[in-house]
């Protein structure tokens, strides 16, 4: 499995003779779309038997199938990658003005929205807990490129909650950052979860509760492989909560 996961997320390892044969025998059944890693038919003649047996989109990317990410035994492995997470802000005051009925509703919209300007990118959704979301960009999905697909799509769900119009919908703040750490079903005692685990993810959440509404947030490793498309970017140098050195970051203002 280790194989198969680097191959999987870091896109870069060949397959295992019997994943080519797996592959070459899924291209033989008509399909007009199919799993990015596997190449089990989701759409077309006869993809319904495949359904029944968990090759079916996932809901963590809905080009990859749920027996590569979702049904996958425990497992990963070390990879390079962007973590985002995106949070409302001022939540609990939010939700002290709203019934619950509407503040369920809204939380959907929000869910509804991040998961299609996440996904635009090629991000695999990580956890969807209260009033934030998280979302993972590795190679083997978002390509060599991962950094900057993470930053287009902060961006990118900033301006889909109004954000650079005169009236936003949801004040919402987004942090990314980049390196590499472990990546992969991880769990135990039966329950297992597709997640990233170490410094990046920590740092990530910390440079969101920076950001302000409106705001992005990114480690100076995120911005240094994006320099170039935003040369206005604002250095700042974080004490962030939890770390013993400052953090050398960059913040992009949508509007």
């Amino acid at each position: 499995m280790d194989a198969r996961w680097r191959g999987i997320l870091r896109g870069e390892s060949p397959l295992a003779v019997s994943q080519r044969l797996g592959r070459r025998a899924f291209s033989l059944v008509p399909a007009s779309l199919r799993c990015k890693f596997c190449n089990a038919p989701f759409r077309g003649s006869y993809t319904w038997i495949f359904g029944r047996l968990g090759y079916t989109p996932s809901r963590k990317n809905p080009r990859i199938c749920e027996r590569c990410i979702e049904r996958a035994p425990e497992g990963g492995d070390l990879v390079p990658l962007s973590v985002l997470f995106a949070d409302v802000r001022g939540y609990t005051t939010l939700a002290e003005k709203l019934t619950s009925i509407e503040t369920t509703a809204l939380l959907h919209r929000f869910y509804r929205v991040a998961s299609d300007a996440l996904l635009a990118h090629d991000a695999i959704l990580g956890q969807i807990a209260g009033d934030e979301v998280m979302a993972i960009f590795v190679p083997g999905l978002a390509g060599s490129g991962y950094p900057r697909q993470a930053v287009d799509a902060g961006l990118g769900l900033l301006r889909r909650l109004g954000w650079g119009t005169p009236d936003p919908w949801l004040d919402v703040g987004v942090g990314i950052c980049t390196g590499e750490e472990y990546v992969g079903n991880i769990g135990g005692g039966g329950f297992k979860d597709f997640t990233a685990i170490g410094d990046v993810t920590n740092t990530a959440a910390r440079l969101q509760a920076s950001a302000r509404g409106g705001e992005l947030m990114m480690c100076a490793a995120t911005f240094a492989a994006l320099a170039s498309a935003y040369p206005n970017a604002q250095r700042q140098s974080l004490q962030l909560k939890g770390k013993t050195a400052t953090v050398e970051s960059y913040r992009i203002r949508v509007g």
